[in-house]
């Protein structure tokens, strides 16, 4: 019992360290992914959720988001891996603002990624929709910053129709995230990127869509013919 104890409260401290921005553990760049491992494996799967649920710096944002903004990906799969697949979406949309909304403001295309992986399709795709504080999805928040690298990445894991209804969410200022692309930060590639992807997609939903149509009417023709 008291061996369980202490390895919960060796990583209460660990995580509460690593919110806090002053302490040095913070500036440590995550390939010392193992002064987390030990402590997470030693708690059960229920505490080790509510841990990592419950303990946030002054801002609300739990370890996770924490790790997604300082781009310490190696940490952030870790973390989620370390989780049932149940509970790795309920601990990214702890935050307002998600690790994922986090990692694309902030550029970081391998932590998206790996945030992503460690998700079921289903998941994924709840992930990228969900509208932060502002109201912009995560796809939003590359865009307004420029990062073209991030936007393709996020737009990948969906299909043409998906893509789509994503390109059209609107954040709480009725801006999609081509309009953010457009604004202050305003960078041209990332526009064309976005443009490039919408066109794309209308092309091979209509393409689809005509194909069906056509073939509807084949089936009808060889039918008549009989």
């Amino acid at each position: 019992m008291s061996s369980a104890y202490t390895a919960a409260d060796k990583l209460r401290k660990i995580l509460t360290e690593y919110c806090n921005p002053y302490m040095n553990i913070s500036d440590i760049e995550i390939s010392d992914v193992e002064i987390f491992e030990n402590p997470l494996t030693q708690v059960s799967e229920s505490l080790r959720y509510e841990l990592l649920s419950s303990i946030m710096d002054s801002d609300g944002n739990t370890v996770l988001t924490n790790a997604a903004y300082k781009a310490h990906t190696e940490l952030c799969v870790n973390l989620l891996s370390s989780l049932p697949p149940a509970d790795r979406l309920k601990l990214i949309l702890v935050d307002k603002r998600t690790a994922l909304h986090t990692a694309a403001y902030q550029g970081c295309t391998e932590t998206v990624s790996g945030i992503l992986n460690c998700l079921t399709a289903d998941q994924q795709l709840q992930l990228l929709f969900t509208q932060g504080k502002y109201g912009g999805t995560a796809l939003h928040e590359a865009a307004l910053k420029g990062h073209t690298e991030t936007v393709k990445t996020l737009l990948d894991n969906l299909t043409p129709e998906q893509q789509l209804l994503l390109l059209a969410v609107q954040n709480k200022k009725g801006m999609t995230a081509y309009e953010e692309a457009t604004g202050h930060y305003r960078n041209l590639d990332t526009m064309r990127t976005l443009e490039y992807y919408q066109k794309e997609a209308d092309y091979r939903v209509n393409y689809r869509k005509f194909a069906i149509f056509y073939l509807r009417f084949l089936t009808t023709q060889v039918i008549s013919a009989r």
